[in-house]
């Protein structure tokens, strides 16, 4: 199994990860198996099967892959293997099935060789992490080194009575269930499991044990265990990085003239045409999906649309009906036989943990890259939009698209950290030690902090033993239905505007659960064809979105067409605000030309080399997961257009129209007050987004695939112009730095409102004071916005593109990134005091006064010798301190006319005169515990001497 699969690296629709991480079981070389004849003797079948009764799951003569005898009154399940069980190479998939958030995802696989060891019996796994297609010798030197492995094994209770070996299937999996299941089985009451399903077929063989866990709860484990044919005609391929495959990678050590031993192949299906000869043909064999009985009969064809929707990007390479979908029914039994856990199905799963995420995993063969099993599992949290609240979501859109280098220096300093700002006051020193817990040992591990989107959420993960395996983990984290679900929920808060803002009438057709289906219906459909895509091997395209204009979106010529290249992007709702001539489609609901131009690339029958060429056309840009942390900023999770900032300004005029009578829009009689506070939750959210896109922008690259030779003659890196920089400078501070942004009045301030529960639902409100904690949440988001701007990984690439850019006219430059954010938070030192200010009337306003103090905080951070910026550090040193002396300069005039300023302005520029005064007069420099700010606390000499 190839330890360096592409897929575990991340599982871009937060992912969220089905399956789990390796652990590092040493290869160990095996001792030589007991000669046949000298085989131990075993206790008689007959008194070891004493109160077991067969399973018969096959019509009679038909010899079913492992025979099992299960004993009702004990639970205990007993397995006889094929006689030539050494022969056959077993494929083992595992799954928790119920009694987990992300029940029925898959957990993990492998697959190996039975080999009997005396009265044992071992799986031994076949090392393909590293290869060799070299001579003789070549094999035999890296055969020494890089040997197989035992991955489990289990006692032989007695020779069965076809002359295979006997195996207590309930030892194994149960009592072993740790080392599939990991943490999830931990503390689990093995002494209570019982028999939930078993199931012998002639190439396959199904189990299931339902057991309390450690809280009691019931949970059932399944297994699925299938003879893996050596060779089935599938021919692999090799993958390209210009189109977006997940892989199964190794190393061939055979030939040492390679640039490098490192072999990458695609996922794929084994889908070839039934007549080559025909230009369109059906396959032979079509990828087959059911779609779950539990899935509502109201969703149902939406559903259905998601998945045939492919069928049209197969037929362009001439495969006709590639994918069929059958209905599992439990009203006319149809298909009621099949279990999504059993590994020669492919289903859509429907559950309701009301975490609203989609999930399309799939499972490889672990030589080759052919798919063999793959699941969409789609919880209706997504359509009842409970999952979280808008402003949840804040910390993880502040962090959206920061580079590692950032990650790590918020590590050292929490204090910058949105997680941190964006927290409840009571919450906030928690959330300050688990981050710096994490970041210690991510260190202690010799690893780095990587993004989210790249981390594996343990909590939901259905899995994570210490058996290596081998399954796709970048569909796992994929968030796309999360994050659409919350394009329900703007529906569900404002019905009217929104339909009339989409050009429709919110009472037109059918409600779905309180939604339009006109709405809800596409959106579901978009969902899923972004999730079958993951199965067929797809990885995500956060480029996609870029290919048209807002104006050309929102034309009478893109009606009914794609709005992006791809269904593989994250795309927000699409609404018109002023954009364009008309409002285009709100959501993706075809194909995108990448996604025809990748399925030739998979599954086409020319060269797929040739196919990879056509990066360059602009419909076919690509990039995929951890290129959203790098300097493109169009690698970016739901944004859209061609220019994201048009997209950000259009954002932007929609939070200010929603705004608008925001609570006789949100709040209906005899709805709670709190309506108002979770809709403008919904508004800041979106505003915060916005300015994440925009900050992206600043010290942008455009990074393309291409190779030398490819048409186009495109640079590999294109620096962003620098007007498009400023622009988007300019819009992140414009929209976050400025009072009026953010749209608060008295009146709304006394309507928001908190509802306490002392329950599991209402938990969360109980440390709230119940006002709007105003100074601190505006004051949390502009600190989150200044880290966007003030960071290691912007501020290197402003300072490596002021060496790459050509423009050597106007290039935008790190002394112009300090000097503009410190205009726009200081600009009050700027104009004239001509009138007289009161403590009721103040010439600062609060919000100003907190955002300035929080600027000069991060001032004196950056001004210190370890600000942790890098290669840019002494720069940013030496521009701040010089930022300070102006201040220092700015501060006097500014308080020389005090007499017309009110208390609250004089106090506050007083004492930032006092700090700067302090720090550059070189005694100290305060960090920020002893300035107001939290965080570490302790005294840095600066520069200069220090005075008597």
């Amino acid at each position: 199994m190839p330890k360096y699969n592409a897929t575990l690296l991340l599982s871009a629709c937060g992912l969220i990860l089905s399956g789990v991480p390796a652990t590092g079981l040493a290869s160990v070389p095996l001792p030589a198996s007991a000669p046949p004849d000298k085989a131990p003797d075993f206790p008689s079948f007959d008194s070891v099967s004493k109160g077991f009764t067969e399973v018969r799951s096959t019509e009679d003569g038909v010899k079913p892959l492992y025979r099992l005898w299960v004993n009702e009154k004990t639970q205990q399940v007993l397995a006889e293997l094929p006689r030539d069980y050494q022969k056959r190479m077993v494929f083992l998939g595992w799954t928790v099935s119920s009694g987990v958030p992300m029940a029925g995802v898959q957990s993990g696989s492998l697959y190996g060789t039975w080999k009997r060891f005396g009265k044992q019996l071992a799986l031994v796994e076949p090392n393909v992490e590293v290869r060799s297609t070299g001579d003789r010798e070549s094999k035999s030197a890296h055969r020494r080194v890089n040997t197989d492995r035992v991955v489990l094994d289990v006692p032989i209770v007695a020779m069965g009575p076809n002359g295979g070996p006997i195996i207590n299937a309930t030892n194994l999996f149960v009592r072993g269930a740790g080392d599939f299941f990991g943490g999830i089985t931990r503390g689990a009451k093995t002494n209570l499991a019982v028999v939930k399903k078993t199931k012998a077929f002639p190439s396959n063989t199904e189990l299931a044990f339902e057991m309390p866990n450690r809280q009691g709860r019931f949970i059932t484990l399944a297994y699925s265990m299938r003879d893996l044919p050596k060779s089935n005609g599938y021919k692999p391929r090799v993958a390209d990085p210009r189109v977006g495959y997940f892989t199964t990678s190794y190393q061939d050590v055979g030939d040492a003239a390679k640039d490098s031993p490192w072999n990458r192949l695609i996922h794929r299906w084994h889908v070839e045409k039934a007549d080559k000869n025909l230009e369109l043909s059906p396959p032979k064999q079509p990828i087959v999906f059911y779609l779950e009985s539990k899935i509502p009969v109201r969703y149902r064809r939406w559903v259905r649309e998601g998945v045939l929707e492919w069928n049209k990007a197969f037929e362009e390479v001439g495969i006709v009906n590639a994918i069929e979908v059958y209905q599992q029914d439990s009203n006319t039994r149809a298909h009621m036989e099949k279990d999504p856990e059993d590994a020669r199905y492919n289903f859509i799963v429907w559950t309701n943990s009301n975490m609203g995420f989609a999930i399309g995993p799939s499972r490889v063969h672990p030589e080759t890259g052919q798919i063999l099993d793959a699941d969409v599992v789609m919880d209706e949290g997504f359509v009842n939009s409970w999952v979280k609240t808008w402003e949840d979501r804040l910390p993880e859109q502040a962090l959206e698209g920061m580079a590692p280098e950032t990650l790590s220096w918020l590590g050292d300093r929490p204090q910058y950290d949105p997680r941190v700002l964006l927290a409840k006051p009571a919450e906030r020193e928690t959330t300050t030690r688990k981050l710096m817990r994490e970041a210690a040992a991510i260190r202690a591990a010799g690893g780095s902090m990587m993004p989210s989107v790249l981390k594996q959420p343990r909590v939901l993960v259905a899995g994570d033993g210490d058996i290596e395996h081998e399954t796709d983990q970048m569909a796992p984290i994929c968030t796309n239905g999360a994050m659409k679900s919350m394009n329900i929920a703007l529906m569900r808060t404002s019905p009217a505007l929104m339909s009339e803002l989409l050009g429709r009438d919110a009472s037109e057709g059918q409600q779905l659960d309180g939604v339009p289906e006109w709405y809800i219906g596409p959106m579901l459909r978009d969902v899923i064809m972004h999730e079958v895509g993951h199965t067929l091997g797809l990885r995500h395209n956060f480029k996609a979105s870029g290919i048209y204009d807002l104006s050309e979106q929102h034309s009478e010529e893109l009606q009914g067409r794609p709005i992006a290249g791809s269904v593989m992007d994250y795309l927000p709702v699409n609404i018109n605000m002023e954009a364009g001539e008309v409002q285009g489609p709100f959501t993706m609901e075809t194909l995108g030309p990448y996604d025809y131009w990748a399925i030739e690339f998979g599954y086409g029958f020319g060269d797929p080399k040739e196919v990879a060429k056509r990066c360059a056309e602009p419909l076919l840009n690509y990039a995929t997961d951890e290129d959203t942390y790098g300097a493109d900023p169009m690698a970016r999770r739901f944004d859209n257009g061609k220019n994201p900032l048009d997209y950000a300004e259009n954002q932007m005029r929609l939070v200010r129209k929603l705004r608008e009578n925001l609570l006789d829009r949100m709040v209906e009689d005899g709805e709670s007050w709190e309506q108002a506070r979770s809709g403008y939750g919904m508004l800041l959210s979106m505003q915060v987004g916005a300015s994440s896109i925009a900050a992206n922008w600043v010290g942008g690259s455009t990074i393309n695939r291409d190779r030398r030779g490819d048409p186009g003659d495109r640079d590999p890196i294109e620096p962003i112009s620098a007007d498009q920089q400023r622009a988007a400078l300019d819009f992140v501070l414009n929209t976050m730095m400025q009072d009026e942004s953010f749209g608060l009045s008295p009146e709304l301030l006394r309507k928001m409102r908190v509802d306490k529960w002392y329950d599991e639902g209402g938990m969360r409100g109980i440390t709230d004071q119940g006002p709007y904690e105003v100074h601190d949440r505006i004051g949390g988001l502009q600190r989150s916005a200044m880290t966007m701007l003030l960071n290691p990984g912007t501020l290197n690439r402003v300072y490596d593109n002021e060496y790459r850019d050509t423009d050597l006219e106007s290039p935008l430059t790190v002394p112009e990134v300090l000097t503009t954010v410190h205009a726009s938070i200081w600009s009050e030192l700027e104009g004239e005091v001509n009138e007289t200010y009161s403590a009721r009337d103040p010439y600062i306003s609060s919000l100003r006064r907190n955002l300035q103090r929080a600027h000069l905080e991060r001032m004196l951070d950056m001004a210190g010798p370890s600000n942790g910026f890098g290669a840019v550090s002494t720069p940013v040193s030496t521009l701040t301190r010089r930022q300070l002396r102006d201040l220092q300069r700015d501060l006097k005039g500014t308080l020389a006319r005090s007499s017309r300023l009110d208390p609250y302005t004089v106090a506050h520029l007083q004492d930032a005169e006092v700090i700067i005064n302090r720090a550059l007069d070189s005694q100290y420099i305060y960090n920020t515990d002893d300035i107001g700010g939290g965080g570490m606390s302790q005294m840095m000499m600066l520069f200069g001497e220090t005075k008597e």
